[in-house]
């Protein structure tokens, strides 16, 4: 059986983009079992917005948009499960790390874009240190970004979990959110000053 072909990324205009989004995969059996085949990362623009929905409301609480970043998964091809499901997802995740990587370094060759991490199995595969569980970076925001030195993609890392659990609309969260936006500030590059 032939594979369906891998959702494309997701980009409205390279010149403009602040961040970069990232997910795991693009598997999934939402379709009544099925496999759910998108044509965009996370299906945006398809008809059926509940991939992007969450990730879509967080970046509105940290000032960015559609317009603003570039979407991307780490693996681009379909698994046969599901990431939380697949108990060999981390060694596949770790073969793609080198073409992501590559595939990033032709939209921001000097690396100056945050990567936020749509999900915390991403930040496992990633770190090069001790891996910090998903609600201490959100109760101590000094914890972010994860340094470039210690991270596979060689770029800041922000967690940026699609999980409604870290929602940042959550107030509880708020000092995250600021976190966020006085990052987001500090990595805004001119396009000249990315090539």
């Amino acid at each position: 059986m032939q594979k369906p072909p891998a959702p494309t990324p997701f980009c409205y205009n390279l010149k403009q983009v602040k961040a970069i989004v990232l997910g795991a995969d693009p598997s999934n059996f939402s379709d009544k079992g099925n496999r759910k085949i998108l044509t965009k990362v996370f299906g945006i623009g398809d008809s059926d917005a509940r991939y992007f929905q969450g990730i879509l409301k967080n970046l509105k609480e940290v000032g960015l948009g559609l317009e603003d970043i570039y979407v991307d998964n780490l693996i681009q091809h379909y698994l046969e499960f599901e990431s939380s499901s697949f108990k060999h997802w981390e060694p596949v995740a770790s073969e793609n790390i080198p073409d992501c990587l590559k595939r990033l370094d032709t939209i921001d060759k000097k690396r100056r874009l945050p990567v936020l991490l749509t999900t915390e199995v991403l930040y496992k595969v990633l770190s090069n240190s001790d891996v910090i569980p998903a609600r201490q970076f959100y109760l101590h925001p000094e914890k972010i970004p994860v340094a470039p030195a210690i991270n596979k993609l060689k770029r800041q890392l922000i967690p940026f979990y699609r999980h409604k659990d870290y929602s940042l609309m959550i107030r509880k969260w708020n000092s995250y959110r600021i976190r966020i936006i006085n990052i987001l500030k500090y990595c805004s590059v001119t396009e000249a000053e990315r090539e």
